[in-house]
């Protein structure tokens, strides 16, 4: 048996949801992208994101830790919500 399932207004689910934490990635890629931004004004998002992907990757696992750590704060905060 298929049931039809209805959805309220984009806008009001919006509103009511509570935006998922950042994980070690994104965390290290705000920070990155203002860097880059300072040096470089005119870079683009999608130019940024090569860049910084890229810095990721070549990032030893002792240093990530510091963002995954930072990550896993943001997730239990957002547990307790």
């Amino acid at each position: 048996m298929l049931t039809t399932m209805t959805y309220s207004s984009t806008a009001e689910n919006t509103a009511n949801k509570i935006p998922r934490p950042m994980n070690s990635f994104m965390i290290f890629r705000l920070e990155k992208q203002r860097e880059i931004s300072d040096k470089c004004p005119g870079a683009n998002h999608r130019d940024i994101s090569k860049i910084v992907s890229k810095w990721w990757k070549e990032l030893s696992e002792k240093d990530k830790q510091r963002y995954v750590f930072e990550a896993d704060k943001l997730k239990l905060e957002h547990k307790k919500m």
